[in-house]
């Protein structure tokens, strides 16, 4: 089943990542710019990996013990320790190493948010083959398949627009780069909180109950976020690929959407 899923992430997010590099103005990123953010990206989970253990080894030093905190809290808890927190900084650290990369050749904030999309992208390829496998996840897993492309999308976005206020003096820089960071974040603890790290699931018969209707809530809410990112962003594209960095092609942006 983990390659079956696996497979199913290549060809859906592969897709979704093909057209959004064709929707590009005047032309498409070069091959190498948009293929190395997802090799990178693929070692962002392993780097997320690193990070929990770190974490679960102060908790233990320090005497903190989870399990013995309220289902709620619990789950919250696990959520943004376990996944919200760790993988979405993993993916920063790789989307500004691909940034650092291609310093030279990116015009446009367009262009970041096509590495945060591939960076996504490479994270989901790997967490797929290791986890993909979870019979009882599976649906949940499919239909949310895009998370992590979108999450990705979502912080190269706001970094990009931060990285071109800085440049034409509009807007907040600072405002846009806790974005980055604090939106991805939010939206994956909460899902995180009612599927994978839901500890609803793991009590009595009334707390299974509670566990099944978040689950179910987080899956439906995160399978309509996708679709809003997604078919905002096609949407914006011509705007995302007018905010150019040089000076002597900077467009007005006063009427963003974001």
């Amino acid at each position: 089943m983990a390659i079956i899923q696996t497979i199913a992430s290549i060809v859906v997010l592969g897709i979704i990542y093909k057209r959004m590099k064709g929707r590009e103005l005047p032309a498409p990123v070069s091959k190498g710019q948009a293929l190395v953010p997802i090799l990178l990206g693929i070692i962002s989970l392993p780097l997320s990996f690193i990070m929990v253990l770190g974490n679960s080894l102060f908790m233990q030093a320090i005497g903190v013990d989870s399990s013995e905190f309220p289902l709620a809290v619990h789950s919250v808890y696990s959520a943004f320790f376990g996944a919200g927190l760790p993988e979405e900084v993993a993916k920063l650290l790789i989307i500004l190493l691909c940034l650092l990369i291609f310093r030279s050749k990116i015009k446009n904030v367009y262009e970041y948010i096509l590495i945060g999309a591939a960076v996504g992208f490479g994270f989901t390829l790997f967490e797929e083959f290791l986890y993909g496998g979870e019979n009882a996840a599976m649906i949940g897993r499919l239909i949310t398949i895009a998370a992590h492309m979108v999450f990705g999308i979502l912080m190269a976005k706001h970094l990009g627009l931060a990285a071109y206020y800085r440049k034409t003096n509009q807007g907040s820089p600072v405002k846009e780069g806790i974005y980055a960071i604090l939106i991805p974040i939010a939206i994956h603890t909460l899902y995180d909180t009612g599927t994978a790290q839901n500890k609803f699931l793991e009590g009595d018969d009334e707390a299974v109950m509670i566990g099944f209707v978040l689950a179910a809530v987080a899956i439906i809410a995160m399978f309509a976020v996708q679709i809003i990112v997604l078919v905002r962003l096609k949407k914006n594209t011509d705007k995302y690929c007018g905010m150019l960095f040089a000076n002597d092609m900077a467009v007005n942006t006063d009427n963003i959407t974001r």
